[in-house]
Order: structure tokens, then C-alpha cells, then sequence
């Protein structure tokens, strides 16, 4: 007995890292699948609320197939329609620049044969542009890959279930069941109220750019809506891109500062506020690992990585305390030292 546990530590250690290097070497897969299921998660959320309301599967599932092609139709005309007008302002942003070097003494001299606008003048904006569209028609085809997946995904649910029957006996069918169950509903609301969060404060920050009459209002706040879904700092960062922009639009300077504020404020109510209560413990994850989630999952996958270093890190953390031998883990990655069953 002791020698099977002394062998089963070393043994988790090979499969765990053996698991990341396939993690990494198959990455593009692992991403859409698991792309795939959370919006499974979140959609399947969304098709339970409409069924309550309509009791009719057609009409739960049209709604909810709308809603998704929407949503992301809107996103897509955002992109599409404001990156083109912004491009088309980089003249502005270079004269901004160039009069910042040349009215501050310091800048010039060390910037004194630095032209911004020479440039910005060499830069090819239709092949920019092109790679652009290439981007969002690429995006747009994943997202049909993905919508496709959902489907087969929902058509053999009842025949993936019977499968489990099949291989797994009752007992060790019913832990799947319970880490499925577990998983499934923290990250429901997980991916839900984060969603609704984001969503707020796209449009509160939308709403407080319009307010100050800055130019591509809409973007920017896509970015803010986007960037919600990292955590750390990447909200603040969001912010800081219509901050630079308020310079080059706006004559006086304390304007840009009056802006960042109020948008600043929004962000402060919904991150240390309305998040915590509305979530609560359903994380279980210490800010430590939060953030060194974030760096792990991002040099593995890229930008997909740091979207999905939280609801990856939960999922893991779950599974990792359903088994004894590894629930050490789970309570060192646990907020509080409690893992709950």
C-alpha cells in the first residue's frame, strides 16, 4: 500500500505534464473545443431560461441560435466598420505626436529628427486594412466551427450519456456526473454574471464617451467589454486606450482626465461591488493563482489563453479535489483552504 502511493504521486506528475505538452503541441484544437464549451455552458443557460418561459424546445433554441448570430454579427459590424474610420485618423494621431515633441524641450531633443508623420506616411493602410477584413473573416469562420460543434455537441448529449453508462461502473459514473455537475455550475455563473458585467460596463462606458463627444465611442467600449474578461489589470488597460485618444481630440488636457475618471468609477463599483456578490465563493481561487494562471495559460495559448486561464483553472481545481490523492492541491489553490464537495 504504501508503495502504491508512493508510486502514484511520481505517476500524476508524468500525466500532468505529458498532458501539457499535448496541451501545447495540439493547442488550436484544445482551444476551440474548449471555446466550445463554454458557450455551451453559457448558451445551454440561456435555452433553460427560454424554455421555462415558452416550454417548447423549437422556440428555446431559435431564440437562443439568435441570440448568438447576433451578438456576434454586432461585434463583427463594430470591428469591421470602425477600425476602417480609425485608420483613416492616423494623420491626426501622427500631428498630436509631432506637436507633443515639438512644444516639450526634453522630447526634442532627443526626438529632434524624429518624424512621426513621415511615417505614418510610409505605412500601407490597404494592406492593413486587407489583413483586417482576412482577420475577421477567419474569426467569423471559427465562429461557425464553433456553432457547428455546439450543435452535433446538443444532437448526441442523450447518446454521450449512454456511452458514459456503458463504460464507467455506477460508482464511478456518478463522480463524473458529480465533477460534470460541479463544473456546470460554477462556471454558469460564472460565465453568465461575467458576461452581464462586461455587458454594463460596455455600455456605462459607451455611454460616458458619447457623453464627452469622443470620437469612436463604440470601439473603444468594445474594447472595455472584451478586456473585462481577463482579469488583473486588463480593464484598466482598456481604459487607458480611449485616455491617449481624448489627447489628440480634445484642446484641453484635463478634459482626458475628467473622462478616465468616470470611467474609472464604473469599473470600480462592478469589479469590487457588484462581482463579489453576485459571484461570491463560487471561484475557490486564491488572487495568487488567479494571476499565475493568467501568465501560464497565456504563454501556453496565447491571447486565447489569458480568456480562458479562469473557467480552466476552476474546472481544474474542481476535478482535482474529487480525488484524494490530489485534493492537497486543490486546497493549495483554494481562496479560503476549504474545497467544497
Amino acid at each position: 500500500m504504501n508503495l502504491d502511493k508512493k508510486i502514484a504521486m511520481p505517476l500524476w506528475i508524468m500525466v500532468i505534464f505529458l498532458l501539457f505538452v499535448v496541451l501545447y503541441l495540439w493547442k488550436s484544437i484544445f482551444v476551440m473545443l474548449t471555446f466550445t464549451f463554454i458557450l455551451l455552458i453559457f448558451f445551454s443557460g440561456l435555452y433553460r431560461y427560454f424554455f421555462k418561459i415558452s416550454h417548447s424546445n423549437i422556440i428555446s433554441a431559435s431564440i437562443t441560435g439568435f441570440i448568438f448570430v447576433w451578438f456576434f454579427g454586432i461585434i463583427g459590424f463594430i470591428v469591421s466598420t470602425q477600425i476602417e474610420s480609425f485608420t483613416e485618423n492616423f494623420d491626426k494621431i501622427g500631428k498630436w505626436f509631432q506637436g507633443l515633441i515639438s512644444s516639450n524641450s526634453l522630447l526634442n531633443v532627443y526626438f529632434k529628427d524624429f518624424n512621426i508623420q513621415q511615417i505614418f506616411s510610409n505605412v500601407d493602410f490597404s494592406a492593413l486594412w486587407t489583413s483586417a477584413l482576412w482577420i475577421i473573416s477567419w474569426f467569423a469562420g471559427w465562429l461557425v466551427t464553433v456553432g457547428l460543434l455546439l450543435v452535433f455537441i446538443l444532437i448526441e448529449k442523450d447518446t454521450f450519456v449512454k456511452k458514459i453508462d456503458i463504460i464507467f461502473s455506477d460508482k464511478s459514473e456518478k463522480k463524473i456526473e458529480n465533477i460534470y455537475g460541479k463544473i456546470y455550475s460554477d462556471l454558469n455563473i460564472f460565465i453568465v454574471s461575467k458576461f452581464l458585467i462586461a455587458l454594463l460596463n460596455w455600455v456605462v462606458s459607451w455611454i460616458i464617451m458619447l457623453l464627452f463627444w469622443l470620437e469612436f465611442a463604440l470601439l473603444f467600449a468594445l474594447f472595455v467589454f472584451i478586456l473585462d474578461f481577463i482579469p488583473s489589470v486588463w480593464g484598466a488597460i482598456a481604459m487607458t486606450l480611449p485616455f491617449l485618444f481624448s489627447f489628440v481630440q480634445f484642446d484641453q488636457s484635463y478634459m482626458s482626465f475628467v473622462l478616465l475618471a468616470c470611467l474609472m468609477v464604473p469599473q470600480f463599483i462592478t469589479g469590487n461591488i457588484i462581482e463579489p456578490r453576485v459571484m461570491g465563493s463560487r471561484l475557490n481561487l486564491s488572487s495568487f493563482v488567479i494571476i499565475l494562471s493568467l501568465i501560464f495559460w497565456s504563454s501556453l495559448w496565447w491571447v486565447s489563453g489569458a480568456f480562458l486561464a479562469i473557467p480552466l483553472m476552476v474546472s481544474i481545481n474542481i476535478v482535482l479535489s474529487k480525488f484524494s490523492i490530489t485534493q492537497p492541491i486543490a486546497i493549495f489553490l483554494s481562496q479560503d483552504g476549504q474545497i467544497k464537495k
